[in-house]
């Protein structure tokens, strides 16, 4: 079936105000969410160490979280999820169902699957297969809210995206390394198969409003012809920065500071429940008041926080818990203010043209590969000219970030 764009949308209030339809579609939302960061979080943390213990190499190892690339290479097949879906199910639907359902057999299967010998490369396929649907669902789940949702229901559900997701890491990683002996591979697998089912069924009941056909397709380059496309992709790559590279630098500061990887992880831990349990509530409610302001507050939190990890590197603060969990805690605070109100933007421009999830998919891309990147250069400059020096310098550069938050916000204003 042709691209169509939605009759109208479900709730288009600015109040606030929570309405049935709306409660029920932000539950499907934040269980889709949650349900895309479980194979994030296996590739990334708990799968690498449990095929380790059963023996595989290093070598085999280091492929695992290349199983992350449909998440950046998502916006290639993002026409197609617009284009194609049943009029029967529900544009959306049509895709979030199947996607879904392989993600939950994906997770199912590695319950059985050896981690060793010819059962790795199995796993990994395995595991492709349900990063490579998670990433497809995910178009469709952000075409469905930025077509769906306006205002404060709009910044409610890029809470629940953040939040969402970030709880789906958490205990796809390190949850499952916590249940692992216990529970054992099987057992683990398959409660974590839990997930996507409840998520499938909720998703089965409920019903997504009609759509009207319009007469163009989603295309790719469309989204690159769209007035503020290239401003929002600079913003998209670098909006990430902050929590990316502050995680990864900080985690390895503390190593070469003689903390335990118990300590490490205990601190990395409580910094997640941070970001879930108040960044993203706090974004929330301030971007729904005012998306751009909420971002500008967060970037200027992002920035006093590694102030504060640069003179703990500097030695002008002790390197204890309180210090450390402060100064963390206030990072990740201020990740949920930048995530959530970027999201919001992102979702909005998505939601005001024709093709929301190709729109939103390319941008989310942006996002990714800017993390990867720029995690990766703030290690290579904390190794080149030192911690406190690198903490210093992305202070300044947050600060900086403000004066190109300020423009954007005029520059949109003008715009629309």
């Amino acid at each position: 079936m042709a691209a169509t764009e939605n009759a109208g949308n479900i709730a288009t209030d600015e109040t606030g105000s929570i309405t049935e339809s709306r409660t029920r579609l932000l539950v499907l939302l934040g269980l889709l969410y949650f349900t895309q960061g479980l194979p994030i979080g296996l590739s990334m943390e708990a799968l690498p160490v449990l095929m380790r213990q059963s023996g595989a190499s290093m070598d085999m190892i280091a492929l695992v979280p290349l199983a992350g690339l449909p998440w950046i290479l998502k916006l290639f097949w993002a026409p197609m999820v617009d284009n194609h879906w049943s009029e029967a199910i529900g544009r959306r639907k049509s895709w979030i169902l199947p996607m879904q359902a392989i993600v939950m057999a994906s997770l199912a299967a590695l319950a059985f699957m050896p981690l060793h010998d010819t059962g790795l490369w199995f796993a990994f396929a395995i595991l492709v297969a349900g990063s490579l649907a998670s990433a497809t669902q995910d178009t469709a789940s952000d075409g469905l809210a930025a077509e769906q949702l306006r205002g404060a229901g709009l910044a409610h559900a890029n809470a629940l995206q953040v939040g969402g997701l970030m709880a789906g890491f958490m205990v796809g990683g390190g949850g499952v390394l916590m249940v692992a002996d216990m529970l054992g591979q099987a057992g683990t697998f398959l409660v974590l198969a839990v997930f996507p089912l409840l998520s499938l069924l909720v998703g089965a009941n409920w019903r997504e409003p009609s759509s009207i056909a319009v007469a163009r397709q989603a295309r790719l380059k469309e989204t690159f012809r769209r007035r503020g496309i290239y401003l929002l992709l600079l913003m998209a790559f670098v909006y990430g920065g902050a929590h990316a590279g502050g995680l990864s630098v900080t985690k390895v500061f503390l190593v070469d500071a003689g903390w335990s990887n118990y300590e490490t992880g205990t601190i990395a831990t409580l910094s997640g429940l941070v970001l879930v349990l108040a960044g993203c509530p706090l974004g929330s409610v301030m971007t729904a008041r005012n998306r751009w302001l909420t971002m500008a507050v967060g970037i200027f939190l992002a920035a006093v926080s590694f102030v504060l990890w640069g003179l703990i590197a500097w030695g002008a603060m002790t390197i204890g818990w309180l210090s450390v969990a402060v100064a963390l805690g206030i990072l990740s605070v201020a990740s949920g203010l930048i995530a959530v109100s970027a999201a919001t933007i992102i979702m909005a421009f998505g939601g005001s043209g024709q093709q929301a999830g190709t729109d939103v998919t390319v941008l989310q891309s942006a996002n990714i590969t800017g993390e990867m990147v720029i995690a990766g250069l703030v290690v290579w400059a904390a190794g080149r000219f030192g911690y406190a020096e690198t903490f210093g310098a992305a202070a300044l550069l947050l600060v900086l970030a403000i004066l190109f938050v300020v423009l954007a916000a005029r520059s949109f204003s003008n715009k629309h």
